[in-house]
């Protein structure tokens, strides 16, 4: 390996690690129920703590945190996503709007980078497959979930919801793609559960 080149194992390494924590955080949305309003917000200001301050201060994210990636970077926008789901909507749209965003993105990246043409068009970084790889992802998930809580629109809003995610995981916006991923997949289930 040349000198100063970067290491192309360790970033798909570290990219496997991010995708897995993405997944599993994502299945503490099953707690929303049994942890009610304000443990499942706990549990996300814990996440948020971890991943802003602790494992910083204490190299616990070497493993998983990108290159150059700064303290308000993905690891710390997903809880905070999380937390702002869990305090300003109901549990069913903050659950379903949690299995979104830990679906859409990783398996859109995954897929992404695995076909990444076409493009998505005005998003040069961004795979058209892998788009639309994380719609269905999110979907399937979402429905998932909303089966498994007994509600009675699972498929249609779930649907709507992922679609809504996707769309915000593509487009080249300024912000954070884990807080519009969220809030666009809140909006669309707001209808459903408000």
């Amino acid at each position: 390996m040349l000198s100063g080149a970067p290491d192309l194992s360790i970033h798909k390494a570290t990219e496997r690690k991010r995708r897995l924590v993405h997944f599993a955080f994502g299945a503490c949305a099953l707690l929303i129920g049994p942890l009610g309003r304000v443990g499942s917000a706990a549990l996300a200001a814990t996440a948020l703590f971890y991943n802003a301050l602790l494992a910083p201060a204490l190299g616990l994210d070497r493993g998983y945190r990108r290159r150059g990636e700064g303290r308000w970077g993905g690891l710390t926008t997903y809880p905070l996503a999380v937390l702002l789901l869990v305090v300003l909507t109901p549990g069913q749209v903050a659950a379903g709007g949690w299995v979104v965003l830990a679906t859409v993105d990783p398996v859109a990246a995954a897929v992404g980078t695995r076909w990444p043409r076409p493009r998505v068009p005005g998003h040069p970084a961004k795979s058209l497959v892998g788009t639309v790889a994380g719609f269905f992802a999110g979907a399937v998930a979402c429905t998932g979930l909303f089966l498994f809580l007994g509600e009675a629109h699972a498929l249609p809003a779930a649907v709507g919801a992922a679609a809504a995610g996707a769309v915000a995981e593509a487009l080249p916006l300024p912000i954070e793609d884990n807080l519009t991923v969220a809030a666009a997949a809140a909006l669309a289930l707001l209808p459903w559960f408000a």
